[in-house]
Formats: C-alpha cells, structure tokens, sequence
C-alpha cells in the first residue's frame, strides 16, 4: 500500500465521520508531501518508513523553507494519518509513535486591532463597492466568521428583526448549523448594502455578497478587496487577511467584557481550548484588566 491508497482511505474515514472537506484536503497535503519525500529516498510504502526515515523527512521540510509552524502542521497531519493506520492495522507499527514534534515558537498571529479596522471601514469610501465592503468587514468584526462562511452567506440566513445570522451546517468547517448576534451597526450596513447596491444577476441569486456581475463573491475576490484596503491604508496584507478579522473579534469581545464560553458558541468552536488560542490580548489590553482586578490595589 503507497501514501495514496492510505490516504484514500482515510479519507473515507473522514468523510464518514463528517469531517469538513478542508480538513480532508489538510491530511491528504501533508502525505503528499510525505510521497514526495519517499520518491526521493527510494521507499516505495509507508510500512518500510522508520524513525530514521522521518527525522530526515523533517530535515528535508526545513531544506525547502517551511517555518516552523508549517513543519509542525505538516508533522501533526502525517502522524494522525500513520496513527490512523496502525489502529486500523494497516501499519504493522507507528514509526512516529515515539517521535517528539519540535516546540513552535509562540508568536501572536495577527489580528485587526480597532484602530486598523477604523481606517480599513473608512478606506472602504475608495472600492468599487463601498456599501458591499463595509458591510463585510462589519460582519466579519461583529461575528467572526470564517471566510468560507461569510461567502456562502444567503439573505435568508439573515434575521434582521431578532438580530441574528445563521451560518448554515454545510458551510461551517464542523458541520453544525449555528446562529450568531448581530449589532445594530453592522446589520445597518448589510441592509443598507441589500437596498443601495447589490444588484442580483438574476433572481434566484440569493448569496448575501456578491461581485460586479451580480454573481456570488469568490474567495479571490475577497482577498482582492482586502489587499486593496491595505495599500489605502498602508497596512501589511497579513494585518488585513480575512482571519486576521476573527482573530481581531475574539481579542475585541474578550477586551469588551465578553466570556470564552459565548465566544467559543460564536466562532463554533469544539473545544475552549480551540478558543483560546485566538486570544491573544495587548500589552494594554492586560495592563488595564490588571488595574481593574489588582490584588495588591484592592485591599
């Protein structure tokens, strides 16, 4: 059995344990990788990997320039893929049963802080479609969603009167429907877009954004807006990326008062571990919550 047939394999696993598609693509990249480094070395199976084997695989990732997170992402998804095998007794043994994944570096991942999210909202009077842009980033800073999920958005998921959008099961990455709060100002700047620009191609287009033909939005053209709101505003490409605006409403919701466990029912977490890992609050953000709850000054 080759690295594909596994991986096929799994796959089906996956799928029928409803995995989302993304994950599935996640797991079949890393043991592409995986073959590639076999062809080169001359090993024709996984069964014939050993630990040896994978060292050199890991030597060979950082040759070709991966940082250490992608190593890490590329190591995590080939050793819950050879784990996955061994349960299933297609591996006589694990080779990476007793491999220790190096540490990542903690380094905070972007998130669009409020002043960036000021200019990027007041770039927006620059794009072609002013309405449309303001009322995305309003919708990713106000709920969090993911891009694939903010994309796939249809009027009807919006419930205007109550204040809520649902991002529908087939659309989120752990298939499970979920409704999220709406604020006033951003559910303004949705209708607002409806009535003033968006201009459906036909009818039965019912996808909330939509680009200048009136079909739905692509992910490249929401990165295409996003680029352009960051040379206005002479912000980096990452500061403005379409998770950098999640991450920003996590950081933003904490700051604000919010608990983990609302947010966690908002970005559509499984865990709170998963949670707090977007969490990653500023200097100033920690020296204020410490002056609010000092010990030492409270006595």
């Amino acid at each position: 059995m080759n690295t594909e047939e596994l991986h096929r394999m799994h796959a089906r696993h996956l799928a029928a344990s409803r995995r989302a598609p993304g994950t599935v693509t996640y797991y079949g990249n890393c043991m592409k990788r995986l073959s590639e480094y076999m062809s080169a070395e001359g090993i024709s199976a996984p069964s014939e990997l050993t630990r040896g084997h994978l060292g050199g695989f890991i030597l060979w990732l950082r040759e070709r320039g991966l940082s250490p997170g992608g190593e890490a992402a590329v190591m995590r998804g080939v050793r819950a893929s050879l784990r996955w095998a061994h349960e299933e007794e297609l591996l006589e043994s694990n080779p990476m049963a007793r491999i220790k994944l190096a540490s990542v570096p903690q380094v905070r991942p972007p998130a669009v802080s409020s002043e960036a999210a000021r200019e990027a909202l007041k770039a927006c009077a620059q794009t072609r479609h002013p309405l449309r842009d303001r009322a995305m980033l309003l919708t990713m800073l106000d709920t969090g969603v993911r891009m694939s999920e903010l994309l796939q958005l249809r009027e009807s998921d919006l419930d205007v009167i109550g204040g809520f959008l649902r991002v529908r099961a087939e659309t989120s990455k752990r298939q499970r429907e979920r409704r999220i709060p709406v604020g006033v100002r951003a559910m303004r700047a949705v209708t607002t877009y409806q009535r003033r620009e968006r201009r459906p191609a036909r009818a039965t287009v019912d996808t909330l954004y939509l680009n200048r033909s009136g079909v739905p939005l692509s992910v490249s053209g929401l990165h295409h807006v996003l680029i352009r709101l960051a040379e206005v505003t002479g912000r980096s490409r990452a500061e403005l990326a379409p998770h950098a605006w999640r991450r920003g409403m996590a950081t933003a919701y904490m700051s604000n008062g919010g608990d983990i466990v609302t947010l966690q029912l908002i970005l559509g977490h499984a865990t709170l571990d998963q949670t707090r890992v977007y969490l990653r609050l500023s200097d100033d953000d920690l020296q204020r919550r410490h002056l609010r709850a000092s010990p030492a000054d409270n006595l």
